[in-house]
């Protein structure tokens, strides 16, 4: 039997380095938000070339460094840089990457986005089966499907790496006569739309509405509202939480500091953290204050322009 290429060398991945759960939670909340897994359906396409899965992760071009980090933590990987776009792609196709990829994840993911895990779970387990009838002195490489992560959320990065993919924080004020902010705003939002479109008929729901009650919650926010978001060609429902009020900011920023953030929202956080500290301390009705919330609130987010990745140093490698 012939052995495609991309099989040898096959070995199975270190998964009792002491950061390995650290990144696959971290992983499988980015992953849940901003990635995707795509399984083929067939073995060849119509032209008699072999399928294999890519896992995808889509990057803001800023925060290229993380992308790097990541695919360095992986040990492999391949950047593709779509053209006319303002994003990345992190692809992962080779056998090692993939299947390392799917024992991180497996029993850290918290939606319905599990089953695309599954179905990748299916085809290495089949994919490996076939190996060992190549091979039949190969080790067993079988893996276990393993459920939903239930744990509280308190106790691993999975809400530090699906705020990466789909959170926003925000500053904002008013300025009075005298030229000093009032009514000053800070938040931190999380959206996901309402349904995810699962690739099989085994999932019974797919609603996203119970992991993200579960993330409001976590942060003491009233409810979880309900969102428009008009498309180019249609109009997708979503689900919002936002962590406004004292106690709700409080628990995030303790987590951060537990879980930090490693894109350029991480030095978002930051910005986003001095201006709660001047709000709170009332400092905004100061030239002091309102000074330093002007120049807060004109270098976050698109308007950043200046980059540290020194957090990087500390990622789950």
């Amino acid at each position: 039997m012939c052995i495609s290429p991309l099989f040898s060398g096959l070995t199975l991945p270190n998964i009792n380095l002491p950061d390995s759960r650290l990144l696959g939670s971290y992983l499988a909340g980015l992953i849940e938000g901003d990635g995707s897994i795509v399984v083929p359906k067939t073995a060849r396409n119509q032209k008699g070339k072999l399928l294999y899965p890519i896992v995808k992760i889509v990057f803001v071009k800023k925060d290229l460094p993380l992308a790097l980090k990541i695919k360095e933590a992986i040990g492999g990987g391949t950047l593709e840089h779509p053209k006319n776009s303002n994003y990345v792609n992190l692809l992962f196709q080779d056998l090692n990457s993939i299947r390392k990829i799917a024992v991180l994840l497996n029993g850290n993911m918290r939606t319905p986005k599990i089953e695309a895990l599954y179905r990748l779970i299916d085809w290495l387990n089949a994919k490996s089966s076939s190996l060992r009838n190549a091979k039949p002195t190969m080790e067993p490489l079988k893996i276990e499907k393993l459920g939903m992560d239930s744990s509280s959320l308190d106790t691993n990065p999975w809400l530090a790496g699906f705020i990466e993919a789909d959170g926003h924080f925000y500053c904002g004020f008013d300025l009075n006569a005298s030229g000093l902010a009032t009514k000053v705003r800070c938040y931190m939002a999380i959206s996901q739309k309402q349904l995810y479109k699962a690739n099989s008929d085994k999932l019974k729901d797919n609603s996203n509405l119970n992991f993200m009650k579960s993330i409001q919650e976590f942060l003491d926010i009233k409810t979880v509202n309900e969102i428009k978001r008009i498309k180019e060609n249609y109009i997708e429902t979503a689900y919002v939480v936002k962590a406004i009020k004292n106690s709700s900011c409080e628990i995030l920023i303790n987590y951060l500091k537990n879980y930090p953030l490693f894109s350029s929202k991480h030095q978002d956080f930051l910005d986003w953290h001095q201006a709660y500290l001047i709000k709170i301390s009332r400092n905004n009705m100061t030239q002091e204050g309102t000074s330093k919330l002007l120049s807060i609130k004109n270098s976050m987010n698109t308007k950043r322009t200046q980059f540290n990745w020194d957090s990087l140093n500390k990622f789950y490698i």
